[in-house]
């Protein structure tokens, strides 16, 4: 196949598999260097890609959309000098974009369902040791890239002006000092800590220490809510006030992240910033894990662990052993280790 004229690429969510499909992003920009690019994503999560250098256009759509919708958003998109088509999602809403490009060749993402069946259902482990999400991605493009590929890191852009202007809005907040970015909450509740260990942790790192603590996530993580109700504790609780980019912002101006298996702490080590991941029904082969040389990932070797793909199947057993058995000391020595 000669090299195309114009790339399509579809991913819909998270955040956290979005981060991950920059490193086959990556590879494809170096294979084909004089490509067009673009990605078709939800508007919740385009913004995640806002000047990326591999990328040329990001098309994005509401989450809503029906099925007549996708369809013309498919054929407007046919349309286009697209030939060749990626989609690395491989639900019912890419497909039927999908089907609207009757000559384009098409690359389609295969889950590997069975083996999460086996792993997670049988305890039986039959992924690679190499695994990861950006290694799974690489696996469907096997046939378009050079036989010596490299998995490459993952990386979002945030540029110096938003840099400034989040650094003007921490010192009206009185923040002036270093700190480190705390994202306590996730989709999931199985995936959060326990929150009177988070209030160890954050006393320890502000009384001990001596760094301040800025916590963000979305409007409905209670547990950051939780945290910030203890007035011992010196915390800026930004939960439910930033947008996308100025909690990427917060997070790249951070010595480090702290926080579990979910898609802002992905997002710090995409923006070279590293973290402290706390891993509880999750692990490497269901796509999580941590990329950077200097974070660190805490985890306990449980029977029961992983427990679901995503963290989101409540836990079976009298109490949820795959958090409670991470101290706060196994923390607090992961977060020194980090920051050395």
């Amino acid at each position: 196949m000669k090299d195309p004229r114009a790339i399509l690429v579809l991913r819909f969510s998270s955040i956290g598999d979005i981060v991950q499909l920059t490193s086959p992003l990556k590879s494809l920009r170096d294979r084909y260097p004089q490509t067009r690019i673009d990605i078709i994503t939800l508007d919740d999560y385009s913004e995640l890609l806002l000047d990326h250098p591999d990328i040329n256009r990001i098309v994005h759509i509401p989450r809503g959309m029906k099925y007549q919708e996708l369809k013309e958003i498919g054929k407007m998109l046919a349309a286009k000098d697209y030939d060749l088509i990626i989609d690395l999602h491989n639900v019912i809403r890419s497909q039927i974009i999908c089907r609207q490009f009757k000559t384009a060749k098409k690359v389609i993402y295969k889950k590997p369902r069975w083996k999460r069946f086996k792993l997670i259902e049988l305890k039986k482990n039959h992924f690679p040791d190499e695994f990861s999400q950006r290694w799974l991605y690489h696996q469907c493009l096997e046939e378009l890239l050079d036989n010596d590929y490299l998995v490459p890191k993952t990386k979002l852009v945030i540029q110096k002006n938003e840099q400034s202007e989040i650094k003007l809005f921490l010192e009206k907040e009185g923040l002036t000092g270093s700190y480190i970015t705390l994202v306590p909450g996730a989709n999931w509740p199985e995936k959060t800590w326990l929150v009177d260990r988070y209030n160890e942790l954050v006393n320890l790192i502000v009384n001990k220490l001596g760094l301040s603590i800025v916590m963000i996530g979305g409007m409905n993580d209670g547990i950051c809510s939780a945290i910030a109700n203890d007035k011992s504790k010196q915390v800026l609780d930004l939960h439910g006030k930033l947008d996308l980019r100025k909690s990427l912002a917060i997070i790249s101006l951070g010595e480090m992240t702290i926080g579990g298996d979910t898609g802002m702490v992905h997002a710090s080590e995409a923006l070279g910033v590293p973290v402290t991941m706390i891993m509880g029904p999750t692990n490497l082969q269901m796509g999580g894990g941590i990329m950077l040389e200097t974070s660190v990932a805490i985890e306990k070797d449980l029977w029961c662990r992983p427990c679901s793909q995503n963290g989101k199947r409540p836990c079976y057993r009298s109490q949820q052993y795959c958090m409670t058995e991470i101290s706060t000391s196994d923390v607090r020595r992961a977060v020194q280790k980090v920051l050395a």
